[in-house]
Formats: structure tokens, sequence, C-alpha cells
């Protein structure tokens, strides 16, 4: 079983994910921003984070370049989630080296194609 971190400040989408995280059959925890974020994976080994971008403090993208910039965390998989759908955003979600961006709002079914592809099959037993 894989863990999900669910890093947005807005509670309703945090809860929609961890609803559809676990019922894909893995473990979800939720912080609200990025720094409630470090702190649990102060505590946790997570395997993929789903980031929004616009967060009070820092910014979900920033976040993002922190984390794989981290010699120990890089092979952390990140899906931003925005709720601009512009080349734009793609161009910088990429650049800070998010896996995947992710155009909100999400349903359960993208949601279990995402798990399914980003995360490894050790991590889905």
């Amino acid at each position: 079983m894989s863990t999900v971190l669910v890093v947005d400040c807005d509670p309703s989408v945090r809860q929609i994910l961890r609803e559809f995280i676990e019922l894909e059959g893995h473990r979800a925890i939720e912080a609200a921003d990025a720094t409630f974020a470090r702190q649990a994976m102060a505590q946790e080994t997570v395997d993929l984070i789903f980031l929004d971008v616009l967060m009070p403090g820092e910014s979900g993208m920033s976040f993002c370049h922190c984390i794989k910039d981290d010699p120990e965390c890089r092979g952390i998989k990140v899906i931003l989630l925005t709720g601009f759908d512009g080349e734009r955003s793609w161009q910088q979600g990429l650049r800070c080296g998010a896996d995947m961006l992710v155009v909100k709002p999400v349903n359960r079914q993208r949601i279990k194609v995402l798990l399914e592809e980003l995360l490894s099959p050790e991590d889905r037993a």
C-alpha cells in the first residue's frame, strides 16, 4: 500500500481526494499548506503528492521545486493541481519538476488512472 499526501488549502478538495485515494486501496494523509506538508513528510514515507498550485504562503510550484531538488525526496511523484488550463500553467508545472499537471475539478476515474500510472507495482501491492 502506498502513502499519498494531499496538499491543498481547501478542506473539501482534500476530503474528495482522500476518499478517491482510499477507494483505490491507498493510504491518504492531508496537509493544508507546504509547511504542514513538510511536517508530514518528516514523519511519514510518502510515495506520491497531490499538490495545489495556489496556496497561502509557499506556492505549490515552489514547494514542488524544493521536493525535486532534495536528493532524499526527488523520487516522490508530484501531481500539481490547478484551476487554470492554459499553456503557461503546463510549462510552469513542467519547469518546477512536476510529474503531472491536473486541472481541477478532478473525478474518481482520473485519480484512479493517475495512481495506476505513477505508483510502482510494489507501492500498489
